[in-house]
């Protein structure tokens, strides 16, 4: 394990221990405290670090980009049913949720901003064919090639971005960072479920059943939905 993780998975479990302290400080102070229901705790960010979509690029509308879909991926299922979080428990994952989704939310602004500079090379190229078309150099057929050839170009640039290596991989380690995070307030049982999950696995829930009586429930959330838009 390098330094940097080393690092990253420290800031998760001193996040974990200090909710954990100020839950049960609370506990002592008061019997009146309550944490969030488990359908309330957030669903988990997978966005998948996609190039962003090209629109625009015609003789009357310039190029744009547009953040695709998968910047919104929620995990398609609810494992917090499955795991039965106490009040203590429900706090720190809280506290694990946040920190992963505010380095998403930060990986995502980096990985969008990285594309602006391919956006305005294509945007001058558009400039400059509108200029050759009204100095009578193209003519209208010519010059919507020239402007689909700049829309692929800019596809293509957009794919191959450098930062969207970077922002896969820096998602892939907060993903496992998580994991780790949240294992760490759960019993042997819950982290058995919990690790079923981190490992890509389904069927996750022992014991369970979807509407329609078939074991295992879709990883917990019944009835089973796909990705969708918080």
């Amino acid at each position: 394990m390098n330094g940097s993780r080393k690092q990253l998975i420290g800031v998760f479990v001193g996040t974990v221990l200090v909710a954990l302290l100020l839950s049960i400080g609370a506990c002592q102070k008061s019997e009146q405290l309550t944490a969030p229901e488990p359908t309330l705790i957030p669903e988990i960010p997978q966005p998948e670090a996609v190039a962003s979509i090209v629109t625009g690029g015609t003789l009357t509308e310039d190029f744009a980009l547009q953040p695709p879909r998968s910047d919104d991926r929620r995990a398609p299922f609810a494992i917090w049913h499955c795991l039965k979080l106490d009040s203590a428990q429900r706090i720190a994952v809280l506290a694990c949720l946040k920190t992963y989704r505010d380095s998403v939310i930060a990986i995502l602004k980096t990985l969008r901003a990285s594309e602006q500079p391919y956006r305005d090379q294509a945007r001058q190229m558009r400039r400059a064919v509108l200029d050759s078309l009204r100095q009578g150099l193209l003519d209208r057929q010519t010059a919507w090639q020239r402007l689909r050839e700049i829309a692929q170009w800019l596809r293509e640039q957009l794919a191959n971005n450098p930062v969207r290596q970077w922002a896969l991989q820096e998602l892939v380690r907060w993903k496992n960072a998580l994991c780790e995070c949240v294992a760490a307030v759960l019993t042997p049982e819950q982290q058995e479920i919990w690790q079923c999950w981190c490992s890509g696995g389904t069927d996750c829930c022992p014991g369970k059943k979807d509407p329609g009586g078939k074991e295992g429930d879709h990883d917990g959330r019944y009835p089973p939905v796909g990705p969708r838009r918080p």
